[in-house]
Formats: structure tokens, C-alpha cells, sequence
């Protein structure tokens, strides 16, 4: 192979790297950080980071907030710091990798990269990757992308102004959901009670046990209540009206004679209740109930709440076939083992 090969080859890669560092990949952490601004919702960050973060209790609009602040930063940096876009890139791109397994672990529709633009978790993975490839081994030796001590004072300047800027705009007040109730509203209807200052609601669960469920804040929320949890063993379960696993679970256990009385309450997405992909409602003696739309509800249905005299003893996301805070008869796990198709001895 020529020495004249050699070199054309060294100068593609060359182009391919700065190509990368500084259009590509700040456009790419550019174009999410302004779709998320725009959306401003937190049920939309990656699924890793709610159960990273939200589970552990931080607020997952100020997570939100933070996010969208630094890739604004990164991707001015990358552009106007041209001796360090290349690290900026792998450092950045490093950090979303083990986000994005996450989330393919966890089994996401959407990595949450763009806001209410769902993008598959493996589709950024990949591109994410591809990525920082490129900048690993194709920015390696090119002198356009070396690290230097030489950077001029006014890109630094134009830097900083950008973080102040991005911050500004990523923590400005924004409009709160429905944050006043409507006059006229009573104590049971779910605008009974300002909704969440933020837009969203992630329940801790293990703070639900204990305290009488009427106490707990989503108690606030909701349409429908009956007057009568406080008495004697009940159940509330939530669901969604395209739920499979909801649907499984009443079929299962809630239809026909119910273990405890039984509130459904009704979880629609922010923008409404669904319109396709319903499924059926067998648990037909249950007492219905919902939540507003205009909030984001971080509850992964279903969701089954075990009442007695109307304190919570057991609330946790659950399983159809063996749901936890269910206590289960004989008879209903022999019905459940039969309709998993187990064999029963």
C-alpha cells in the first residue's frame, strides 16, 4: 500500500473525527436537551434514572432540569472548545451508556433521550456507542482534536455565558399543571386538591404503610373515593385501561367474588385516558374511582394498596399470577397455577 493511501486514509479519518466532535455529536445532545426542554416532564427521563433516582427520592424534576443544563453545556462546549471536544464527547457519551443498558434491561419503550419523541433504548444505544467509537479510535492522533493548554480566553468567556444561560433557561419557573382547584370542587373530587406543583407524582411506597391511605397524598387526587375505607379489610387497586397485566390481575383474582372490598382507581396518562388497546374491566363489583389527567403518574400498574380500618398495611407494584399485599386462598393460587398452565399435584 502507498505512503500516498496511507495518508488520504489518515485525512478521511482525520475529517470523519472532527466531523463528529464538532457537528455531530453536539447536535446530537443538542436536539434532546431542547425536545426535553420543550416537553418538560419527567415521565419521559430514561426508566434507569426514575428507578435510580426517583426510587431513592430525588426529585425528578430537578434530575430533569440538570440533564437537560448539561447537554446544552456539553454540546456549546464541544463546538466552541475544539481542542477538547473530543474528551467532552467520550466523557458525556460514557455516562449515557450505562443508562441506556438500563433501560434496555428494564425493558423501556423509550430511552427518554428526546422528551415525548419515543426512540427505542436499543436504537440510542447503538448510535450512542457508534459514537463513542468514533471518538475513541478516529479522533486518536489527530491533531485537530489533541488536547492543548492553548485555548483562547474568548471561547472560554463564550462558554461560561452559555452554562449561565442553559441554567437560567433549564431552571426557569415554567407553568404549573392545573395547580389551583376549580371552584365549586369538593374534598372527593380529584380537583378537590391543588395537583402536583411540578406536573408529576412518583409514589414511595414503603412511606404509604402505616398511615391511614385517606392521609397519603394521592388520596387527594382522587375522584370517587367511597366513604367507607376505613372500615374492616379492603383493597385499592390502580390500574390503566390498556393494561395487560391489570387486566390479567383482575381476571385472576377480582372478577366475580371479590377477597375484600375493592376500589379500582382508574391511572390515565398526562395527556388523557387511552382510546385504543382497552381491555376489559372483569372485576364488574369493584367501586370506580380515577385520577385527573394533566399529571404525570409514575405508577407502574398495577398497583395493589391492602387496607385495614383504613391504614395501609401493604402497597407495592405487583405481579398477576402471585401479586404481593393479596392474601391469597388456597383455592385462588390453585386458580392462578391453573391459568399459568402449572401442574397442580
Amino acid at each position: 500500500m502507498s505512503h500516498g493511501t496511507i495518508n488520504g486514509r489518515s485525512r478521511v479519518a482525520g475529517m470523519a473525527a472532527v466531523f463528529l466532535a464538532r457537528v455531530l455529536v453536539p447536535a446530537w445532545l443538542a436536539v434532546g436537551a431542547i425536545l426535553k426542554l420543550v416537553d418538560m416532564s419527567p415521565s419521559h427521563l430514561p426508566a434507569a434514572i426514575v428507578k435510580w433516582f426517583g426510587g431513592n427520592g430525588l426529585d425528578l424534576m430537578f434530575v430533569l432540569r440538570f440533564s437537560i443544563a448539561a447537554e446544552l453545556v456539553v454540546a456549546v462546549a464541544m463546538v466552541l472548545l475544539p481542542t477538547l471536544a473530543r474528551w467532552i464527547g467520550i466523557v458525556m457519551l460514557t455516562v449515557f451508556v450505562p443508562v441506556l443498558v438500563g433501560d434496555v434491561a428494564l425493558g423501556a419503550a423509550s430511552c427518554g433521550c428526546f422528551g415525548a419523541v419515543a426512540v427505542n433504548p436499543w436504537v440510542t444505544l447503538v448510535t450512542d456507542v457508534t459514537f463513542l467509537l468514533g471518538l475513541l479510535f478516529l479522533g486518536r492522533g489527530e491533531p485537530r482534536l489533541a488536547v492543548s493548554s492553548a485555548v483562547p480566553t474568548w471561547r472560554v468567556v463564550l462558554v461560561g455565558f452559555a452554562t449561565l444561560l442553559a441554567f437560567a433557561v433549564s431552571f426557569g419557573p415554567r407553568v404549573p399543571v392545573d395547580p389551583v382547584a376549580p371552584a365549586g370542587a369538593t374534598a372527593n373530587d380529584a380537583a378537590g386538591a391543588a395537583r402536583p406543583a411540578d406536573g408529576f407524582y412518583l409514589p414511595i411506597y414503603g412511606d404509604w404503610v402505616g398511615r391511614r391511605f385517606l392521609e397519603v397524598e394521592i388520596a387527594a387526587w382522587i375522584s370517587g373515593l367511597p366513604d367507607d375505607l376505613d372500615k374492616g379489610r379492603q383493597y385499592v387497586l390502580f390500574y390503566r385501561k390498556d393494561c395487560e397485566h391489570c387486566h390479567e390481575l383482575m381476571e385472576l383474582h377480582f372478577a366475580g367474588e371479590l377477597p375484600a372490598p375493592t376500589l379500582a382507581v382508574a391511572v390515565p396518562e398526562r395527556t388523557g385516558y387511552p382510546t385504543e388497546n382497552l381491555q376489559g374491566f372483569p372485576c364488574g363489583d369493584c367501586k370506580n374511582a380515577e385520577l385527573p389527567a394533566g399529571v404525570d403518574w409514575f405508577l407502574q400498574t398495577p398497583v395493589l394498596v391492602r387496607l385495614e380500618d383504613g391504614v395501609v398495611e401493604c402497597a407495592a407494584e405487583v405481579e398477576a399470577m402471585a401479586p404481593q399485599c393479596l392474601e391469597m386462598t388456597a383455592t385462588a393460587l390453585l386458580a392462578a397455577e391453573d391459568v399459568a398452565g402449572v401442574a397442580v399435584l
